[in-house]
């Protein structure tokens, strides 16, 4: 025994510490956008939404870096919300586009602040430089990852 404190797993697994973070990032975002009746990943999706004339939950999930079944989860309470529109596409009847509502660009519009203020509570949290690392190393730990299959 040379006295060092045995490493957990925990302490070793990347995918174990990603996860924490991404919770904790998540709860942040949640916190300030749950006055304006979103979640991060909903407000992601208005967001993206907002710049597009009508899109497929394929393409959706491929410009969230998510899977179609998390973006179809996030749409059923929006459409439900009357925030997101569902119809068929021009060119194929049996496709569906997602539009963003009227009032789902208003919602979107007014929980901009809710994201900027989480966006401000990361920056003052971890301070310019840690933030702009971490967004380099997320970046190109993705870039890296992606590149190895």
């Amino acid at each position: 025994m040379n006295g060092a404190p045995a490493l957990s797993v925990a302490s070793l697994c990347t995918a174990a510490k990603v996860r924490r973070l991404s919770r904790r990032v998540s709860q942040i975002y949640d916190e300030a956008l749950g006055p304006h009746g979103l979640t991060v990943g909903q407000y992601g999706l208005l967001a993206c939404l907002s710049r597009r004339r009508g899109a497929a939950i394929g393409a959706l999930a491929t410009l969230l870096a998510a899977d179609a079944s998390t973006v179809s989860r996030l749409v059923k309470p929006l459409a439900a919300a009357g925030l997101i529109l569902i119809r068929s596409a021009p060119d194929d009847r049996r496709s569906k586009l997602v539009w963003l509502s009227d009032d789902g660009h208003r919602r979107r519009s007014a929980a901009q602040t809710g994201w900027q203020a989480a966006q401000d509570r990361m920056a003052a949290a971890l301070g310019d430089g840690r933030l702009a690392a971490l967004r380099f190393m997320l970046d190109d730990a993705h870039e890296r990852l992606e590149d190895s299959e």
